[in-house]
């Protein structure tokens, strides 16, 4: 891009980045036709300001008016939707903060818009498992549980058992097969799976992430494993649609290519 090109480029950008009322008048004006007095209302903007915002949008050719209302051409219309999604791309990163930088490579392929309203629970120096206590809470008051998971620290799984023998928890879960084979000469450790071992789906391959679906949330776990211990800043949760319903077609994805546990394989106390 010539420099004449990408100074051009810069300026038509910085009209949205360098005022909150520009942007809040084009968005005003992506609803559709109206006239400054409305959108000087709509954005809490004064009504000079509004009028310089659309005589500048008009030099660009980004607004049409005729008499008192204005609207947004096709041009306008590319350049308030282009600004739209950067800006929340932009609170996406902003919103994670860090965190972004552990997101499981499945997520990855997520429009980062989408965690623009996540949760981040992590460790501190004072509260050193304030992301194990948050899964934890999300378990406790959940209602339907489906995990996906390459293993299972066995405080969670006892808080699982209990919470699915007291019949408050509907739970399903996909695990790695080479996990649950680890279990069969230890009583102690397995017991717990018999509360729900018929609801357990063993997937025979490596699962590099943890990711659980707990009623309309969806938690990561942020980090990566590295000798069979988790690494990372702790954990994510979002009720976001899009997010929610990519969760989904992944476990599903799993679950299509796992095989139901054989309680039996569990040994007896």
């Amino acid at each position: 891009m010539a420099t004449d090109d990408m100074e051009s480029a810069l300026e038509a950008i910085q009209f949205f980045a360098n005022s909150a009322n520009s942007v809040r008048v084009f968005e005003a004006l992506a609803n559709g036709v109206t006239s400054s007095s409305t959108l000087a209302e709509r954005t809490g903007a004064s009504r000079s300001t509004v009028a310089r915002i659309l005589d500048e949008g008009e030099s660009r050719g980004w607004v049409e008016s005729e008499g008192s209302r204005y609207e947004l051409t096709y041009m306008g219309e590319v350049m308030t939707e282009k600004f739209r999604a950067y800006r929340q791309t932009v609170q996406g990163v902003q919103q994670l903060g860090e965190a972004v930088n552990y997101l499981p490579e499945p997520a990855r392929e997520l429009d980062i818009r989408h965690f623009r309203d996540a949760d981040i629970t992590v460790p501190t120096e004072d509260w050193p498992e304030a992301h194990l206590n948050r899964a934890l809470e999300l378990y406790r008051t959940g209602v339907t549980y489906r995990g996906l998971t390459q293993n299972a620290p066995e405080i969670f799984v006892r808080t699982l058992a209990d919470l699915v023998d007291q019949g408050r928890l509907e739970f399903e879960a996909i695990i790695e097969a080479e996990f649950i084979e680890n279990l069969t000469d230890d009583p102690e450790r397995a017991a717990p799976w018999r509360s729900f071992a018929n609801q357990v789906w063993l997937y025979d391959g490596r699962i590099t992430f943890s990711m659980h679906i707990i009623d309309e949330t969806v938690v990561l776990w942020l980090g990566y494993i590295e000798d069979n211990q988790w690494m990372g800043p702790g954990l994510l949760e979002t009720e976001n649609p899009a997010v929610r319903e990519w969760a989904e077609s992944l476990y599903e994805e799993y679950r299509a290519e796992a095989e139901p546990l054989d309680p039996e394989v569990l040994p007896e106390a």
